[in-house]
């Protein structure tokens, strides 16, 4: 049984670094993407970056669903597959609306994180792992909650009714993106907690072995 399961999770870990490693060829155009379209805002620009957040969406589902071993278990997976169904729902909004184009980039600051993550695992660097940590924070855990604010202002005023299909596409979409951030947050720090009772019973028995 234990070598099964250390067979398991080897195969577990090779399959989420090529995982890693697609992310660290495909989330850095993203971030270029989303710099384009707030700094050089155009139809082309959002264009450009939602058709190209809604490919890589699809494509990144596509492999968690053939390959769902690419995640550590099945909460994380289900998890996943979830945000990027939700995601892609959400960025079919700006496609069809494009004089609203400019609410892709807004959401996919967030890729500057997921970059941040993406090169901390393959660098192994501290500094990113800081950064990574650092815009949790500030991106997911505090700009996304405003943007569910924001959309609602903006669809509103934009002639879409509180309850429209379009609403609920929008506002309700990034509601369900914040919820996914908390709940990922929550899950580390659980870990996290539950990781430490570990380390200090691995420290007793070095110690008793000294």
């Amino acid at each position: 049984m234990g070598a099964d399961k250390a067979e398991t999770d080897l195969a577990r870990k090779a399959v989420g670094a090529k995982h890693d490693r697609f992310n660290l060829f495909a989330i850095p155009p993203l971030v270029f993407l989303t710099g384009c379209s707030l700094f050089q805002p155009s139809r082309a620009t959002h264009d450009a970056l939602s058709w190209s957040v809604l490919s890589y969406t699809m494509l990144d589902t596509a492999y968690n669903v053939l390959v769902p071993q690419c995640q550590p278990n099945f909460r994380r997976w289900a998890s996943i597959v979830l945000h990027h169904s939700t995601a892609a729902w959400l960025t079919m909004f700006p496609i069809r609306h494009p004089e609203l184009g400019h609410l892709t980039s807004y959401c996919t600051i967030v890729e500057i994180n997921t970059m941040f993550l993406t090169f901390s695992k393959a660098f192994k660097s501290k500094m990113m792992t800081k950064c990574h940590l650092a815009s949790w924070g500030i991106l997911r855990l505090c700009w996304y909650p405003y943007l569910v604010y924001h959309f609602h202002r903006v669809v509103c005023d934009s002639g879409i009714k509180v309850g429209a299909y379009e609403y609920f596409q929008t506002v309700g979409s990034q509601a369900i993106l914040c919820s996914l951030n908390f709940f990922w947050t929550v899950e580390v720090c659980l870990g996290m907690l539950r990781a430490k009772p570990k380390d200090t019973k691995n420290d007793e028995i070095k110690d008793e072995s000294t």
